[in-house]
């Protein structure tokens, strides 16, 4: 093989070499470029999910203190018919946090008001039952919202239900 033959081979190696490392560099690249954009779907998945969970905890709490009609009459199946229709709603915006916490929480915030909701109405403790889970809603969104850790105090309020 003379120099010529040589030099054409080290520069064919070269070519490949830079050829692979830039399709290498372009296809990771793409890759980022795609997480990102997944990361940010699902942030502002969670937004407006955190923006409709605080709505919705305002209108659990002002249900929830109307307090419970009469079991025998019509109005206490529309009541507990709205609550389920709230409750509903609760578990649909739960599942656009990518958190595992944040929805472990809700499950369990939901799960109380869905199987006791006359308890969770029940203005006689202090405070009441719907005022704290309306609360914990609102301070857990609020952190969502920020982006911070969520508040360990809040689980306080829903022990493990094993």
């Amino acid at each position: 093989m003379g120099p010529e033959t040589v030099a054409a081979l080290f520069g064919l190696g070269g070519t490949i070499a830079g050829a692979a490392a830039s399709t290498g560099a372009v296809i990771w690249q793409q890759r980022k470029a795609a997480l990102e954009a997944e990361r940010a779907h699902l942030l502002g998945l969670a937004e407006v999910a955190g923006n409709e969970m605080i709505r919705l905890s305002y209108e659990i709490e002002t249900h929830l203190a109307e307090g419970v009609p009469d079991r025998n009459s019509s109005a206490y199946f529309t009541w507990i018919s709205q609550g389920e229709e709230l409750c509903r709603a609760v578990e649909e915006q739960a599942l656009r946090f990518h958190d595992k916490q944040v929805r472990d929480l809700l499950a369990r915030c939901h799960a109380e008001m869905y199987i006791r909701p006359e308890f969770v109405a029940d203005p006689d403790g202090w405070p009441p039952r719907f005022r704290t889970i309306s609360d914990d809603f609102r301070n857990v969104m609020g952190t969502v919202l920020r982006r911070q850790p969520l508040p360990c105090e809040v689980w306080e309020h829903y022990p493990n239900p094993s």
